[in-house]
């Protein structure tokens, strides 16, 4: 059974990388629609600024699909505490202290959550939780006849 913030720090990079990914395709959508839209003459290109949009929109999207992936990889490390993660997920959570306003509060909940106990714990050691998760076992809820009936038996006057 994971802690709960390592829960939270899985779920904070599976959404951020997958936003990243969204970022990626939408970025490449837009490159080949400005690609497509003007044509073959270079004029109207250039004045349009297709060019200039093309060299860093695809810089955007390279960027964007290597966040996208290595957070994935990361949440995926996280999820069967992997030693290597934790790191990764240190990296991941720096990175995100860039982007202005909610990556930046996303990035300090995973850097806080990170230096937690029980975080450490789980990353040194994540064998004790598999093995705590194992041991509980799920308790029926309900009625239990056999009881009810035992009660009742005793409380008949002639019995008892």
């Amino acid at each position: 059974m994971m802690p709960e913030k390592v829960s939270l720090i899985r779920q904070i990079i599976k959404v951020v990388a997958i936003l990243s990914l969204l970022t990626f395709f939408v970025t490449i959508g837009l490159l080949v629609l400005a690609r497509l839209s003007l044509g073959p003459g270079s004029e109207l290109r250039q004045l349009a600024g297709v060019d200039f949009l093309l060299s860093r929109g695809l810089a955007v999207a390279i960027i964007s699909l290597l966040f996208g992936i290595a957070g994935l990889k990361t949440a995926s490390g996280i999820k069967h505490g992997r030693r290597w993660s934790w790191p990764a997920s240190l990296v991941l959570a720096i990175l995100l202290l860039a982007f202005f306003p909610l990556g930046t509060i996303f990035g300090l909940k995973v850097l806080f959550d990170l230096f937690h106990r029980e975080a450490k714990d789980w990353f040194r050691h994540p064998e004790i939780y598999r093995a705590m998760a194992n041991r509980i076992e799920p308790q029926a809820y309900g009625v239990n006849v056999d009881l009810i009936k035992q009660l009742e038996e005793k409380s008949r006057p002639g019995k008892g």
